[in-house]
């Protein structure tokens, strides 16, 4: 599946990365001491490929401080993305779960069918993206429970959709550019453009 900002192909490099800030100390000692802030935002950094440079730089220039969406980039292993698994149920949660819950309980997923490790996913109440951390495998007379980092920003209702397959469920990422991105364009030789490398930080 291609995936694509503001209308041009995200090409390769793509860095994908989870920003958590951990406060770290040293003891008197050496035992290392680490505590969590309790933040989390997917940070991305990636080029496109330029195939219509005005409208790509009108974009640029008009919405450059603007909160942008688009669809979440799934995970890319030796040229395939990982696919959401054999399950294709519309899947609810089966009871309300709470901000800092990172296991969720899920109905209607048909019995052997799976979502794997490394999805992307979302819930319909919130925005904020979530990463699959292991293979769910629904069971007989089993809840399937769906283990995800970070944590739950956000109160889950029960019977709130879950957001993960390709194609039928849209996983919209919001972002900003980081200010240090170019609000512009280059021309590399009077033909060719460029809008630099692309840096996104998830909107939270």
């Amino acid at each position: 599946m291609a995936y694509t900002f503001q209308g041009q192909d995200i090409v390769a490099p793509f860095r994908l990365s989870s920003n958590e800030p951990v406060f770290s100390t040293d003891s008197i000692a050496l035992k290392v001491r680490r505590v969590k802030q309790g933040a989390q935002r997917w940070e991305m950094e990636f080029n496109v490929t330029m195939t219509d440079a005005s409208s790509t730089f009108a974009d640029m220039v008009t919405t450059f401080h603007d909160q942008i969406t688009f669809e979440m980039p799934q995970l890319n292993v030796r040229g395939e993305v990982i696919s959401s698994g054999t399950c294709t149920d519309a899947l609810t949660i089966q009871s309300a779960s709470a901000a800092g819950d990172s296991t969720i309980p899920l109905t209607g997923m048909t019995v052997g069918t799976t979502i794997n490790k490394g999805r992307f996913i979302k819930f319909s109440n919130h925005h904020k993206v979530y990463l699959v951390t292991e293979t769910v495998t629904a069971q007989t007379s089993v809840v399937p429970i769906l283990n995800i980092y970070p944590s739950l920003r956000t109160p889950v209702p029960t019977s709130t959709s879950v957001l993960y397959r390709d194609v039928v469920d849209s996983i919209p990422f919001r972002a900003y550019r980081d200010v240090t991105n170019i609000q512009g364009i280059t021309y590399t030789d009077g033909i060719l453009s460029d809008m630099g490398t692309i840096n996104l930080i998830e909107a939270l």
